[in-house]
């Protein structure tokens, strides 16, 4: 295969995450403004298609067919602690981290790697003990407090094994 026909192969991959996520994003409903930005807003969009990213994992991995019900789980904002989403499996008694690299263009999709400091950047231990803010004195946003509250209403949280799970072409 020439590399050309590599490259249109690869872009039109990318432009079917794209067509996906958009339809997933105008999902949700109106009163959701973030999913709806106007056509100059090209930020907006891809913040957008970021969290739709995520809600297509949450589709797929966890069956949650309902745009509300995803969006319950995801953490993505500013302090976030690093979380973009989760999700509590009581039967299974997993706590699953996520964090989501969502790239702008096919070829940062294909090709921009994901460095270590972002791994690391999930406060996933002082967000379990219940710590209210992170190491740089920021309070963590509504959605990781609500999360929090959540774990305190496990009574046998410590049998739970975490699973952090990386959303990313690496």
């Amino acid at each position: 295969m020439s590399d050309n026909v590599k490259s249109l192969v690869k872009s039109n991959k990318y432009n079917d995450l794209l067509k996906i996520v958009d339809q997933l994003r105008l999902e949700a409903p109106k009163a959701y403004k973030r999913y709806h930005p106007t056509d100059d807003q090209i930020e907006v969009l891809n913040n957008a298609r970021a969290r739709a990213f995520i809600h297509l994992f949450l589709k797929v991995k966890f069956g949650f067919t309902e745009f509300n019900e995803r969006e319950n789980y995801i953490t993505d904002d500013a302090y976030d602690g690093g979380i973009d989403a989760y999700y509590i499996d009581e039967e299974n008694k997993k706590l699953y981290f996520i964090q989501s690299k969502f790239r702008n263009t096919d070829f940062n999709f294909e090709n921009k790697d994901i460095s270590v400091e972002e791994l690391l950047s999930m406060d996933i231990d002082r967000i379990i003990e219940g710590e209210i803010k992170d190491d740089k004195g920021n309070k963590y946003n509504d959605k990781i407090v609500s999360f929090q509250r959540k774990l305190q209403s496990i009574s046998d949280l410590p049998r739970y094994k975490y699973e952090i799970i990386l959303l990313a072409n690496v």
